[in-house]
């Protein structure tokens, strides 16, 4: 028996090529390459190298004791040393043994750092580490996948935002655990980024931050013998080894990289900038779907100042999430300098009432960016084959890694029963922490909380619609994620179909059909629009056999229905256009009962479940089709990818009145 050395399965010997992948038998690729089958740490079965770089051979491998394939990195610097033929030994000059004895001690240092965060996501897991045949080796979690450069060369460029901001939200919390430990990465860029093939919840994409070669502890005063520099990507500080690297080193980095993605265009040179006039674009003036505050924020991070930028990962990953407003680079350093101007008169002032002010402004901000150990559950109520239950996981997941202390608990209760399980709680003074409320009767709205630090939050604010807030709801009991917009579906083949080729109806006398149907679960919705007396069924509209009707007058929350129902007939999308367009808001949250600490925790993460990560899991994927999620990034992406895109047209004319009015 003999084993392939591209997929380690075992076969006779008789057979030239593997009958399990097809791999033919091949010698090493290159000479200095390990044999194919070599053997390291008594252990490890090398297969054939699958990349190599400056400072390391990559091979495949087969670990015989837990039996699985693994990467193992070889040191090997080619100007510093060499390999015969067959030999397993590296053969390194006299003149280069100190430093090659240097590099190798930091190749060692790198393989304890990558250990530490063995159990990160977005980080690879290294297994072991040792010396051998005049090297060293780091054996490591083998990756699937391409590198984002590699993803952003297929893709013609860049990526969409969604994508973009998944990418820079896992290297940003990757970079946040190595910040932890006074270690900085010093080499984020798309080279070093690693987009795994699609697994997990909802098949997602997984992402690593490579390589910490580049890395050195913050307050390490050793020089560093190798600086690696990536154009575009590098901040001024690592071109001048006298500068102090810190968190704001990645942090531009990781800003440059967002940069690259979202307007397929590369930064120019730090240095450059520097130097010369400083001519990079704010992205949201290539990218046209980028928010204005994202742009900024990847800005700032990108400031050739370090003083100007983020001092903390945390503190950029709220800002391009839209959890935090940032003004225009050019528009705080103005602020800054009035500040400076007027420090020595504000200091006065500040000798006289700061202690009281200063302590005061350490609480609120405390308050802010902190949350004590609390555990909250969150309960939502589910459809049949609805994926809602993997969108909360993930954000369950998100939430408990940004805030440390934080557990959260989410049930997923079948819709048929959840008002009743509702009805229970409240009946038993036990409303769960944070719960959806859509529909539910008022007396249990009466027990839920009010949610003023909510509606006071930047999220809430930077929301689309919520400015109509108090003429839609009658307490502070509720906020909605979400909106509900009428619309027609109409059939454009068939026996019964009508040609109508405008995106917007103002009457239904515009159809010029006899036999028009409507939905009855949102006739408040339709009658607060236009007269639907005289109508007929919805199951007219939605017999997929026999379809009798040519139109259904109902709202952006049949989507679904109508798409998966009706699948034997062509049909479109026509909207309702008027001075006014009175909409429903949806998806509503609630806070119920718990200690002072469950209660700020829910609130916080209620506010974040309208930024735009969150309404993406929510909203933008298939478990929650016919919700207009109110975060304006999510709103334009979710019509964009639903054909509905005529709504940009006619959204400043909805409007949101009072209930019962």
């Amino acid at each position: 028996m003999k084993r392939c050395y591209s997929c380690f399965g075992e076969y006779d010997d008789q057979y030239q090529v593997c009958p399990y992948c097809g791999n033919i038998e091949e010698e090493a690729i290159e000479p200095i390459h390990l044999a194919p089958g070599t053997i390291l740490a008594g252990r490890y079965i090398l297969g054939l190298a699958v990349g190599s770089g400056g400072f390391g051979i990559v091979y495949r491998a087969w670990d015989k004791k837990l039996e699985t394939i693994v990467a193992v990195k070889e040191f090997f610097v080619s100007r510093l040393a060499t390999r015969a033929v067959g030999l397993k030994n590296l053969i390194i000059a006299k003149k280069s043994r100190e430093e090659f004895e240097y590099r190798k001690k930091r190749f060692l240092a790198e393989a304890r750092n990558m250990a530490k965060f063995g159990s990160h996501r977005s980080i690879p897991n290294v297994f072991e580490f040792f010396e051998e045949n005049n090297t060293a080796y780091i054996v490591m979690e083998l990756l699937q996948g391409e590198t984002l450069r590699e993803y952003l060369k297929k893709s013609g460029g860049k990526a969409d935002m969604d994508f973009a901001l998944m990418v820079a939200n896992e290297v940003g919390n990757a970079l946040k655990s190595f910040h932890e430990q006074n270690i900085i990465h010093c080499d984020v860029a798309p080279d070093n980024i690693y987009i795994c093939s699609a697994n997990g919840i909802r098949d997602r994409q997984s992402v690593k931050l490579l390589d910490l070669g580049a890395a050195k502890l913050a307050d390490s005063t050793d020089e560093i013998i190798d600086v690696i520099l990536k154009p575009g990507y590098s901040p001024v500080e690592q071109y001048d080894k006298n500068n102090t690297l810190g968190p704001w080193t990645d942090i531009y980095a990781l800003g440059a990289t967002l940069y690259a993605m979202l307007t397929g265009v590369k930064p120019d040179e730090a240095t450059d900038r520097r130097d010369n006039k400083d001519e990079v674009v704010p992205p949201h003036l290539l990218n046209p779907l980028l928010s204005e505050n994202l742009s900024n924020a990847i800005m700032k991070a990108m400031a050739i100042e370090k003083h100007m930028r983020f001092q903390t990962v945390q503190e950029f990953l709220r800002a391009i999430n839209g959890e935090r407003k940032v003004l225009p680079l050019a528009k705080e350093k103005k602020r800054r300098n009035l500040k400076r101007f007027f420090g020595i008169a504000a200091a006065v002032i500040i000798l006289l009432i700061g202690t009281v002010v200063v302590y005061n402004t350490y609480q609120n901000e405390r308050k802010k960016g902190y949350l004590d150990p609390a555990d909250i559950v969150v309960w939502y109520s589910v459809s049949e084959g609805s994926q809602e239950t993997d969108a909360m996981q993930v954000i369950r997941t998100d939430f408990e890694h940004k805030n440390e202390g934080i557990t959260v608990e989410t049930v997923a209760i079948p819709e048929a029963e959840y008002e009743k399980r509702i009805q229970e709680a409240a009946d038993q003074g036990k409303l769960p922490t944070l719960f959806e409320s859509t529909g539910l009767p008022v007396d249990i709205l009466q027990k839920a909380e009010d949610l003023d630090s909510v509606i006071d939050s930047e999220q809430f604010k930077s929301a689309m619609f919520l400015n109509q807030y108090s003429d839609y709801y009658d307490n502070r009991k509720q906020v909605p994620l979400a909106i509900e917009v009428p619309v027609a579906f109409v059939i454009t083949n068939g026996a019964s179909c009508i040609n109508y080729s405008d995106n917007y109806f103002h009457s239904i006398s515009d159809f010029s059909s006899d036999h028009i149907a409507y939905d009855d679960r949102c006739e408040d919705l339709l009658k607060a629009n236009f007269s639907v007396s005289g109508l007929c069924s919805k199951e007219e509209f939605l017999n997929n056999e026999a379809n009798s009707s040519p139109v259904l007058l109902s709202s952006t929350m049949m989507i679904n229905e109508v798409r998966t129902k009706l699948t034997n007939y062509e049909k479109t999308y026509v909207y309702f256009d008027s001075d006014e367009i009175q909409c429903k808001f949806i998806y509503e949250w609630s806070i119920g009962s718990g200690t002072k600490e469950e209660l700020e925790a829910a609130e916080r993460l209620l506010a974040w479940m309208l930024g735009n990560v969150y309404q993406n899991y929510l909203m933008i994927s298939e478990c929650n089709d016919g919700q207009i999620p109110v975060n304006p990034t999510c709103f334009e992406s979710k019509i964009q990818s639903m054909q509905l895109a005529a709504l940009s047209d006619i959204k400043q004319k909805f409007v949101f009145k009072r209930r019962g009015e």
